[in-house]
């Protein structure tokens, strides 16, 4: 199998054999007329004169010295050095070149981004030369990815080289390394997120597998913030339907909206808002570790799944769903018990959390911070192995209709829509949850001994339809609520380019 360093080597060596004569029948023919009125192509690079480095940069990339790069030209650069080629890496590339919306890069507009990224590629190369005699050799490229604790050997250091080095002399220019930052997303011009790039698209060129160890070391801990954020602050813009909510599922007797939304705004605006920083205590580290353990799940099951695997499936999902949702339950759960109980408590007790730990705690000890355990642990598991998976599954179902990944706003609503699937299917274990979670406090008496006995108890005295108390406003506050939660993670991620280049492998060609 020719490696694409060579097919490139050969393509530019009988391509340079024919340019000159190429060349002058382009300056004697006639300039084609536009096809539309105003419209004129931006020339190629000047002929007739040695060409600048910039120039020879952008002839690389148009094999039919069109003066344009086009689609299937940009592919074809993007595969000889193993990056993703799909429709969403497409995108991305043409977003940041593409300014007339012709879905081709013109020379001008390659000048103008090239451009204006070079200070950081030099600083970049820089960084990683060094000795300073402008060439990369594979000691320095070995010796940057250690520095950042990217997992590789010498040898794959050796592939690195080779992957980018064109003329074949075993080190690379700033040319040869700018070639290759040029294709990555403006997301992407890094250091680490560089290197990070590179060693993945060499790892996928040489193998077409999905290797850990190869993000930068601050990837989990900005995928941890970007969850937590999004989290809180998406709840603290629905906490009073989530007050609402939690009174009407955990009290029996709050069957009509009008006496709950009075009791409520009985504290003055302030009580719509009861509970809301528990509710960000939990939230805040519940909705981190969901989306970070759920992505390094994924990132473990590709890894496993062995080469040529680009995504997973429905189930696999659901399985990363799952691990995600019960971890997240378990190290948060006291803190979801304690926001339960401060929204159906009335009066200033109501806004002294140490007060209500206290009671919580009184003659049970640590078991009263975990009352409802078992039942919320399934409840979770469940609702985020449901929750992700139909999630992914509407996004590479629209990917698919659309021909390319979902925007972040298109991603909030379909995180939305997961939801409102989600909470109808899991509404009966919610409404157990939070009656377990509720006992003990004034108004609600000890009367479950645990998951099987609450739901005993609630068919025989108030009917199936009782599992499904509080749905509207449940609905109400979860729907916009996820949908605020996804658009945000999905923001911060696209705008820091968390996730590097291989969260574009799911649609690659």
């Amino acid at each position: 199998m020719l490696c694409p360093r060579l097919c490139i080597q050969t393509c530019t060596t009988a391509v340079n054999s024919t340019e000159q004569h190429r060349r002058s029948c382009i300056m004697a023919a006639p300039a084609p007329a536009a096809e539309h009125a105003g419209e004129q192509r931006s020339p190629a690079p000047a002929a007739g004169r040695a060409r600048t480095p910039l120039e020879e940069l952008f002839d690389s990339l148009d094999q039919n010295k069109d003066g344009t790069v086009d689609v299937q030209e940009a592919k074809a650069a993007l595969k000889a050095l193993g990056l993703p080629a799909g429709p969403s890496y497409i995108s991305a590339l043409l977003d940041q070149y593409d300014l007339d919306g012709t879905r081709s890069i013109e020379f001008d507009e390659f000048r103008r981004y090239v451009e204006s990224k070079e200070g950081r590629v030099r600083a970049i190369f820089s960084k990683l030369d060094r000795d300073g005699n402008g060439r990369l050799d594979v000691q320095e490229v070995h010796h940057a990815a250690a520095a950042l604790g990217l997992s590789m050997g010498e040898g794959d250091a050796e592939h690195m080289v080779a992957l980018l080095d064109s003329d074949g002399d075993g080190r690379l220019s700033f040319q040869e390394f700018q070639r290759y930052v040029v294709l990555l997303p403006s997301t992407q011009v890094g250091h680490a997120r560089v290197l990070a790039a590179w060693i993945d698209s060499t790892s996928w060129i040489d193998s077409m597998e999905y290797h850990l160890g190869h993000v930068p070391p601050t990837e989990p801990l900005e995928r941890l913030l970007a969850g937590g954020v999004a989290g809180a602050v998406s709840r603290t813009a629905v906490a009073p339907l989530e007050r609402l909510r939690t009174i009407m599922m955990a009290d029996p007797s709050a069957s009509r909206l009008g006496p709950v939304l009075r009791s409520m705004w009985a504290d003055g605006p302030r009580g719509l808002f009861r509970g809301n920083l528990a509710t960000v205590m939990k939230v805040f580290p519940s909705s981190a570790i969901q989306f970070a353990v759920y992505d390094a799940c994924k990132d473990v099951m590709m890894h496993l799944a062995g080469p040529g695997t680009q995504d997973l499936s429905t189930l696999e999902k659901a399985g990363a769903g799952l691990v995600s949702g019960a971890l997240a339950c378990t190290f948060t759960y006291p803190l979801e018990a304690l926001r339960t109980q401060v929204a159906v408590t009335q009066g200033a007790v109501g806004a002294n959390y140490l007060a209500i730990v206290r009671d919580m705690m009184a003659g049970r000890g640590l078991r009263g911070l975990f009352q409802g355990y078992p039942s919320a642990l399934v409840s979770n598991s469940l609702s985020y192995a449901l929750g992700f998976s139909s999630y992914e599954f509407l996004c590479s179902s629209y990917a698919s209709w659309r021909g390319g990944l979902p925007s972040p706003g298109e991603k909030g609503v379909l995180g939305g829509c997961a939801s409102f699937i989600t909470m109808g299917l899991t509404m009966p274990m919610e409404n157990i949850v939070k009656r377990l979670q509720a006992q003990g406090r004034p108004g609600f008496p000890r009367r479950y001994c645990g998951g099987l006995d609450c739901a005993s108890q609630m068919v025989r005295q108030e009917g199936v339809r009782s599992f499904w108390r509080g749905s509207l406003s449940s609905l109400a506050r979860v729907v916009p609520a996820m949908a605020a939660t996804r658009l945000l993670y999905e923001t911060i991620v696209d705008v820091r380019g968390i996730g590097g280049v291989r969260r574009y492998r799911a649609d690659s060609d």
